[in-house]
This record gives C-alpha cells, structure tokens and sequence, in this order.
C-alpha cells in the first residue's frame, strides 16, 4: 500500500499537470460495462481495464464487480500482462484515499469509521492505516454480516487495533475522525449532522450521477472538497453534480487532488471532503508498477499484488 500511495501521488500530478493520455471512460447507459484506458506518456506502455458492474450480486457469494487489466508494452504495442483487475481497483482506490487522508485528515487522527465493507473496504482501511496511527475502526454494512466478516478478515492484520461494528452510520461516524464511504447508495448515507467539526471523508462508492453517499449540506459545509479530475467529477459524481444544480457547491471551489500535492493549504480546518469516481491513471500507475517489479520475468503464472 505504501507503494500504492507513491504511485498514485504521481498519477494524479500527471492528471492536474495535463499530463499523459487519458480519454474519458465508456459506460453502457445501465452502467453494467466500463472500458478504461490510460498512458502516463506517449513513450510509455497503456493501461486497459474492462469492469462489469452487477449489483444483484450483492449479498451472494459472486463479486459485485469483476474486472480484467491489459498492460501494452510501449516499444512493441504486445500485451504482456493481464492482472485481475478487482485487486488494483481496490489497492489505487484505497491507495487514492490514503494520499487523500494524508493531505487533509488530521494529523492526530486515531479513529476510523468505515461504511460498507464490500470489495473495496479492506484497501480502504489499508490506505488510511498507512498513513494515520489509527487505534480505532468502526465498521457498518447493510445489514452487518458483511461488516462482522470484515472486522474477523482484519483483526489478525492489524491486531494493535480496536475493530467495532456498528449498527448504523450515524454511530460508526460520531467523533470519528476519517471516514471511509464505499457503498453503491443512490440515496445519501452520510449526513453532515453526524459528524464532528474537524473530520475528512473519503468518497469512493459513487460513480455515476444517480449516485449518492453524501447528502448536499455536508459538500455545502466542506471547508475544502478535493476530486480527483474536475471534468470526471463534474460528469460522473452524483454528490457533487446534485450539489452544483442546487447551488450548494460550485465547480470553482472544487479541487484537484494534484493540485494539493503540489500546493498544500497553510491550514486546514472544519470538514474536508475527498469525492472520488476513479481515473484510468490511476489503473496505469498500478500496472506501470507491476511490469517494473516483474520484468525480466518469464512465463509468470500467477503474481499477487501484495
């Protein structure tokens, strides 16, 4: 995960510097289907990653998201990696929050709530674990075998830590000090009422603009609200969209997250609020990072990103 981070402070720089190639990603209207791709330069290999989205999934044995990434040399063009692609969205996604908590949580921080606890929820804790001397997890799901799962999943990773779950959001977010949100909500989970003053949220579960796990007051009330593309947010974040139209939030204030990395705020204060979609680069940061780690590899059957 550390590594993840590193990767992904140069990924995002690339993205708020202009940087690289990076089309928008194609969608099928129900959302079902993804293609991404992305190249840090002209010179360098391409990153391609197929999702499939099947929320009936949920609650089932089979993943809710299953994904593929195709790496293309840079010299010749020839395909010489395919990771599975659910493990690096969830390690550039938790990596992202991690970079995001770095920069704007407090630096004391110490407790962690979490909601959801589907794929994406362990690299989210992972993320902000690498970067805050957390002592303190609260977990809530829907309904909350699936956080009870996770809290047994995560006890011998991280033993020096106390792991709660709770029975609802308002009581897994009071007085914490991160919080982590992935969940598919099309209706806000998170309210600014049941938070604390000096708090930063991750947003990572909504992707799409009928999407929502933040309610309008909480953006309208954020001190600093960081994306990671403008153009991405402003067409695929349900929060931050809704927000906008109803002029609880302006695209002036948004904030890139590159543009943090390379100018941090003197001081920051109150709530701060990292809504992400996701962005090919960061895909290709995480397998420009696995090429480099296994090349000069032949004939590689199975390589575990961590």
């Amino acid at each position: 995960m550390p590594d993840a981070i590193d990767a992904m402070r140069d990924a995002f720089t690339k993205v708020a510097n202009g940087a690289g190639d990076l089309p928008h990603r194609l969608t099928l209207a129900d959302g079902t289907a993804i293609a991404m791709m992305a190249r840090g330069s002209a010179s360098a290999g391409t990153a391609i990653k197929v999702v499939s989205v099947r929320e009936t999934n949920h609650g089932s044995s089979i993943p809710t998201i299953h994904a593929v990434v195709v790496w293309l040399d840079a010299s010749t063009g020839e395909p010489t990696l395919l990771i599975e692609g659910a493990s690096v969205t969830g390690l550039r996604t938790g990596a992202a929050s991690g970079l995001a908590t770095d920069l704007l949580a407090p630096p004391t921080a110490e407790v962690l709530a979490v909601v959801g606890a589907g794929g994406q929820a362990p690299d989210q804790i992972r993320g902000v674990l690498s970067v805050r001397e957390i002592s303190e997890i609260r977990i809530c799901s829907r309904g909350g075998d699936s956080a009870r799962l996770l809290a047994r999943q995560l006890a011998d990773e991280f033993p020096h830590v106390q792991l709660e779950v709770t029975p609802d959001v308002a009581s897994a977010v009071r007085d914490a000090h991160v919080v982590c949100c992935a969940t598919t909500a099309k209706e806000p989970l998170l309210a600014r009422a049941d938070l604390g003053e000096r708090v930063h949220v991750n947003a990572i579960g909504s992707y799409r603009p009928e999407m929502r796990e933040l309610e309008r007051e909480l953006l309208a009330h954020a001190s600093i609200v960081a994306v990671d593309q403008r153009l991405a947010s402003l067409s695929e974040a349900g929060e931050v969209i809704d927000a906008i139209e109803h002029a609880a939030l302006s695209q002036e204030s948004l904030v890139e997250l590159g543009e943090l990395i390379a100018t941090p705020p003197d001081e920051i204060n109150g709530l701060t609020v990292f809504k992400s979609v996701g962005l090919a680069m960061q895909d290709w940061a995480i397998a420009q990072l696995v090429s480099e780690r296994i090349g000069g590899l032949d004939d590689v059957v199975d390589v575990h990103l961590r």
